[in-house]
Formats: C-alpha cells, structure tokens, sequence
C-alpha cells in the first residue's frame, strides 16, 4: 500500500508539471471512486460480481438493439445481461417493473422465448400518482412523463402487454410463480424497490430469475434493500445489474 501511495504521490507531481489541467480528471475519477465505497450501506463490493459471458454456460445467440441516448436507461452491455439472463431461464413469461421509454422492454422482448410475453407495468400517463415516497425530484419527473413505452417497435408489440398502475397498489396474485424472469426498475425509493421485489419475488417460479436495475452507490437504497433482502445476489461486471436465481 505505502508503495502505491508513493507511485501515485510521483505521477500527481508529474502531471503539475507537465499538464496541471489534467488532474481535473485525476481527481474526478479518484472522487467517483471514493463515493463507491465511502458509504458501507452503498458499497457493492460485498456482492459476487460475474461477467456477462458467465450468465450463461456455452454459446448464445442474443438479439439486441440499440437506440440513441435515452437517460435513465440501460446501457448497451446492461442489454447484453437483460438477453443473457432472459436466455439463461428460457424465459416465455418476463415481467417488468418500470417500462419508461421502453429500452428494457424492447430487449427483453427480443430475448423472450417463442410465443412469449413481456408484461411492463408502470403509471396511468393519464393520472400518474403514486403512493409511497419518491424522495428525489428527478425520479418524481421521470414518474410524470408521457411517453411510456414509446421506443418499442411496432414488430415487437405483439410480445409486449402493459399494464397500467402504481406498483404499490397492483395486485400481484394473478401472477404468482407464473413468470421466468421478473426486472425491476421503477422508483428507486428505498419503499418502492423492496414493495417491487417482494411482489416480483411471489410472481417468480422456482429457478427463475429477478434483476435489478441501478445497483449503484448513487442509488443507495437500491443497495441497501439487496443487501437486506437475504437473497443470493450477483452483479454483472462493468454494469449496474444485479440479479438472483430463485430456488
């Protein structure tokens, strides 16, 4: 460690002296770093990371697509594990907490197995109210937009039904251990994402699995309730996907 701290120590003098602009990135980088971990609730170095490839055992064919920029979306390599883990379980029956623009639904809709079905729940556009705290204005915004699920193709909507509530008051028994892969990515309150688990947990069949979304420093009660929830939790390297296989 003390030989770390002097590298360092040696390449900071070296970068006053030759460009001091950069160590605006330094110490950008060095920030986010210590944000990760400053937080022992928020730290995901607890959980298991594996690599996108080791979802699944051999080779796999997995359909995705990509769209322009879409904030509070997955990334592309999130896509990536969205296919894998949809193929893992040879899922017929995904349901999504979350539909939002409709990135995620899109990949999980290309991915779900022949004569499939993805069920994306999210607000009414037409009375977006909810129940339980959305602490942060940025989510509240994102709860109040129109535009649920509008970048899904029409060739896929056939594999996609919406449904149209707040999560806390669906009912969730019509679909009890019925589906074989459950995402969620809704409100990222500590309420909403442990109300979301528990409902989607009880709407997983045995072997199934349940992602989430956003398991990030940045997103700390996101963590806080995987680390709390006593399931086996693994996140997908180079992403924030964490996900569980139900016994």
């Amino acid at each position: 460690m003390i030989e770390k701290i002097f590298q360092l120590t040696g390449r900071l003098v070296q970068i006053v002296i030759q460009n001091p602009s950069d160590l605006q990135h330094v110490i950008g980088t060095a920030n986010w770093a210590a944000g990760e971990i400053f937080d022992p609730v928020a730290d995901t170095r607890t959980f298991k990371h594996v690599n996108v490839l080791d979802i699944c055992e051999g080779t796999q064919r997995w359909t995705l697509q990509s769209f322009p920029s879409v904030g509070a979306s997955v990334s592309p390599m999130e896509c990536a594990a969205l296919a894998a883990l949809a193929h893992l379980v040879n899922a017929k029956a995904i349901f999504e907490f979350g539909t939002y623009k409709g990135v995620s639904t899109t990949q999980l809709a290309l991915n779900v197995a022949e004569g499939g079905m993805v069920y994306t729940l999210d607000l009414p556009e037409d009375h977006p109210a909810y129940t339980l705290p959305i602490p942060k204005p940025e989510e509240r915004a994102i709860a109040a937009e129109g535009g649920k699920g509008i970048l899904i193709p029409r060739d896929l909507l056939n594999k996609v039904t919406f449904l149209s509530a707040d999560s806390a008051t669906f009912d969730e028994a019509p679909y009890l251990e019925s589906m074989d892969l459950v995402f969620v990515d809704a409100a990222h309150s500590y309420e909403y994402v442990k109300n979301d688990s528990e409902k989607g947990w009880k709407m997983l069949r045995p072997g199934g699995v349940i992602a989430w979304h956003d398991c990030v420093a940045s997103h700390r009660d996101v963590v806080k309730y995987l680390k709390e929830c006593g399931h086996d939790i693994k996140l997908v390297g180079g992403t924030a996907l964490a996900y569980s296989i139900k016994p």
